[in-house]
């Protein structure tokens, strides 16, 4: 066990006045009376008064029994405690010295927990829940069973756990987020994303997010934490971290990209963002910077086609498109996959394709045309249900996600209310 300093100099603190107030309750020596100014015996010193017969002694060979720490601290905590209440400790500085110990010894065992933990696989879309988290499954049982047995033996010591020992699981966290540093480097990591915290907040100070200038932060910031990293580390970091690893990660269901894959378009979607900020919407550039990113995204997009081949691009391009997405979310509803996914999707396509003929086809009639819609619409509901099943449709059947139905063929106007007949 390890005390901690403010804790033990608190402790230090009341044991010094318990001395002190031990010496002042003492009955002073007898008097003795002096023939004249003679040096003491011991170590006493003496200090002549003039005009006076006599001296004043200052005795400065008084045996107290020195403190120390070893005296108090045992491994047993119950008779750790009974040790600072013995020399005058508080019940709430006792509280926070119990409370500090047992939350540190059960950090120490956390850690070795995650060290031995499942390798990062910072490629898979789960891979954010899996480092705030605390990792993989197993890891993650494991951390909360330490948390337990923590709380546990707080509680039998007759100590409520508060948020002390709770936040030092979400520290756990953050620490197994920078995991990949070595520890003198994450606090000054962690101090520069503070002060990024503080920048950011300044550029919203009007109330609206000003995004271009939360780019320019983002930039700033990340070159500051490069400067402190290795080449290896400020990888790393971005595997992690980066928005452009963020984004791809969520991106990525449905296409489950294995490592070398994700690292390959990772590396161009990073050197894309660092020129065009993926916080900045093309329409909030000049003309000429329009032009100039429109033709980068092009090349991007063409650059991952050859690297990822024809099939895995359009895996990819699917597991991009939102709607895609609110499908699959809907199809493991009712325990289904990609394949359902994949076949709602193909609906939309074609629904919308047929939709986009019937408009351009001038030789029908607003009335079949409008007619013709409502049957391709009615159509392909009809077949979403039966892929998704009961519980994908109705977790798929929202207004956010029906919007392309509702463009397909709009909803039925509702006919008007019958009039109510005079009395």
């Amino acid at each position: 066990m390890n005390a901690k300093p403010i804790l033990a100099a608190s402790l230090l603190l009341n044991a010094a006045l318990a001395v002190a107030m031990l010496l002042r309750s003492s009955p002073p020596p007898e008097s003795q009376p002096s023939a004249g100014p003679s040096k003491p015996a011991g170590n006493a010193s003496f200090t002549p008064v003039p005009g006076k017969g006599s001296v004043t002694l200052a005795a400065t060979n008084t045996i107290v029994r020195k403190f120390n720490w070893e005296s108090v601290e045992s491994a047993d905590y119950r008779q750790y405690i009974a040790n600072l209440r013995s020399v005058g400790c508080p019940d709430k500085t006792i509280r926070d010295i119990i409370l500090a110990d047992v939350t540190e010894l059960y950090d120490q065992k956390k850690k070795l927990v995650r060290s031995g933990g499942k390798r990062l696989e910072y490629w898979k879309p789960g891979m954010a829940a899996m480092m705030m988290g605390g990792g993989d499954d197993e890891t993650r049982n494991k951390l909360k069973a330490i948390d337990d047995e923590r709380d546990k033996v707080l509680r039998d010591l007759g100590i409520e756990p508060d948020q002390k020992s709770q936040a030092s699981s979400l520290l756990g966290q953050i620490d197994n987020l920078f995991s990949f540093l070595p520890e003198e480097k994450r606090g000054a990591v962690m101090k520069v994303m503070t002060d990024m915290q503080t920048k950011m907040a300044k550029t919203m100070e009007s109330g609206q997010p000003d995004m271009t200038e939360m780019a320019k932060v983002q930039k700033e910031v990340e070159k500051s934490i490069k400067a402190l990293l290795t080449p290896e580390e400020a990888l790393d970091y971005d595997l992690r971290l980066s928005n452009v690893a963020n984004m791809m990660r969520m991106q990525s269901a449905g296409y489950e990209p294995n490592e070398k894959e994700f690292l390959d378009v990772f590396k161009l979607r990073k050197s894309f963002d660092d020129e065009f900020s993926m916080m900045v919407q093309p329409g909030d550039l000049p003309k000429d910077e329009q032009e100039k990113r429109a033709a980068a995204d092009k090349k991007l997009k063409d650059d991952i086609k050859t690297t990822l081949g024809e099939q895995r691009y359009a895996e990819y391009e699917r597991a991009q498109d939102y709607n895609f997405q609110a499908m699959l979310n809907a199809a493991k509803k009712s325990d289904l996959g990609v394949a359902e996914a994949a076949q709602v999707y193909d609906m939309k396509k074609l629904a919308e394709q047929k939709a986009s003929e019937l408009r351009s086809n001038s030789k029908l009639s607003n009335e079949d045309r409008t007619a013709a819609l409502q049957a391709i619409r009615t159509e392909t509901e009809r077949s979403m249900q039966q892929t998704l099943g009961e519980k994908g449709w109705q977790s798929y059947n929202k207004q956010q996600n029906t919007r392309w139905l509702k463009s397909v063929s709009p909803d039925p106007t509702p006919a008007p209310p019958l009039p109510v007949p005079a009395k």
